[in-house]
C-alpha cells in the first residue's frame, strides 16, 4: 500500500503537468506509448507464443493511433494502421499455418485488439484537447473513474458485504459498486463546480449525468480487464507502474471512460468556456 500511495503521489503531479502544460503533439505521444505499452502487455498475457517481432510490429501500430490523432490526422492513421495490422496479422496467420503451428481465431482477434482497439480508446484523450474541446476535459476521464474505483474500494472495505461478481473479482462487493456510483457522480460534479472558478460554463445536470455513466462504464472497464487476467491465467498485465502493476491495471477503467466522455461531449457538451 505504501508503495502504491507513493507511486500516485508521483504520478498525479505529473498527469496533471502533461495534461495543462505540455504542447497537444507531446501529450499525443506521450498517449501514444501507453498505448504501444498496453498492446504489448496484452499480447503477452493474452497470447505468450507471440515472438517478438509480432509483439514490436503490433506495438508500433498501436503507438500510431493517438499519436496520429494529436497531428490532426485521426482519420487517415487509424484507417491506416488497421488496414495495415489486418495484413500483418493474417500474413502471420498464413505463416504460422505453413510451418503446422496455426494461431488460433482468438490469437488473431489478440492482435487487433491490442493494436487497433486498445490506441482507439486511449486517442480519445488527445481528441478530448483537441480542437472545440479543451484540457478539462482531457481530465475528465480520470476524475470519474479515479474517485470511482476510490468510492468503491473504501465503501467495499467498510460495509461491503454481498459479492459483485466472486468469480472475476473475489473483492469486489455490490455495496462497494453503489459507492463507487455515489463518489464518482459526486466528484465529478464538485469538479464542474471547482472550474466555474476559473470562468467555464458548467450544465451541472449533465455533468451528473457524465459522472453517473461514466461510473458505470468504470466498472465495467475494469471487470472486463479482470476477467481477461482470470481467463489467461495472470495476475498483472505488467509492473511498470511499482504498486499498481502495467499500464493495463492502472489505465483500464479510463480508457473505457474516455470514449464515453468524448461521445457525450460530442453530444451533449456539459462544460464549455
Amino acid at each position: 500500500m505504501r508503495i502504491r500511495i507513493l507511486a500516485a503521489v508521483v504520478g498525479v503531479p505529473f498527469l496533471l503537468a502533461v495534461i495543462f502544460f505540455a504542447p497537444h503533439i507531446a501529450i499525443g505521444c506521450i498517449i501514444g506509448i501507453l498505448a504501444a505499452i498496453a498492446a504489448y502487455e496484452f499480447l503477452r498475457g493474452a497470447d505468450p507464443d507471440r515472438g517478438t517481432f509480432v509483439r514490436i510490429v503490433v506495438m508500433i501500430i498501436a503507438a500510431a493511433i493517438p499519436a496520429g490523432a494529436a497531428f490532426e490526422a485521426g482519420n487517415i492513421v487509424f484507417f491506416a494502421a488497421i488496414f495495415i495490422l489486418m495484413l500483418f496479422g493474417f500474413m502471420v496467420l498464413i505463416a504460422s499455418f505453413e510451418r503446422d503451428k496455426s494461431m488460433t481465431l482468438g490469437n488473431v482477434m489478440a492482435m487487433f485488439f491490442a493494436g487497433g482497439m486498445i490506441p482507439l480508446m486511449f486517442s480519445s484523450l488527445v481528441r478530448l484537447g483537441a480542437g472545440d474541446y479543451s484540457r478539462v476535459n482531457i481530465l475528465l476521464p480520470f476524475v470519474i473513474s479515479i474517485t470511482c474505483d476510490s468510492g468503491a474500494y473504501f465503501a467495499g472495505v467498510t460495509i461491503g458485504k454481498h459479492k459483485l461478481a466472486p468469480r472475476v473479482s473475489p473483492n469486489k462487493t455490490l455495496e462497494g459498486s453503489a459507492g463507487g456510483f455515489l463518489c464518482g457522480t459526486l466528484c465529478t460534479m464538485l469538479y464542474g463546480w471547482i472550474l466555474t472558478f476559473s470562468g467555464y460554463q458548467v450544465n451541472f445536470i449533465l455533468l451528473a449525468c457524465y459522472g453517473f455513466l461514466g461510473s458505470l462504464v468504470c466498472q465495467i472497464g475494469d471487470l472486463s480487464f479482470s476477467v481477461i487476467k482470470r481467463l489467461v491465467g495472470i495476475k498483472d498485465y505488467g509492473n511498470i507502474i511499482p504498486g499498481h502493476g502495467g499500464v493495463l491495471d492502472r489505465f483500464d477503467s479510463a480508457i473505457f471512460v474516455a470514449p464515453l466522455v468524448e461521445l457525450l461531449m460530442m453530444w451533449v457538451p456539459a462544460i464549455w468556456k
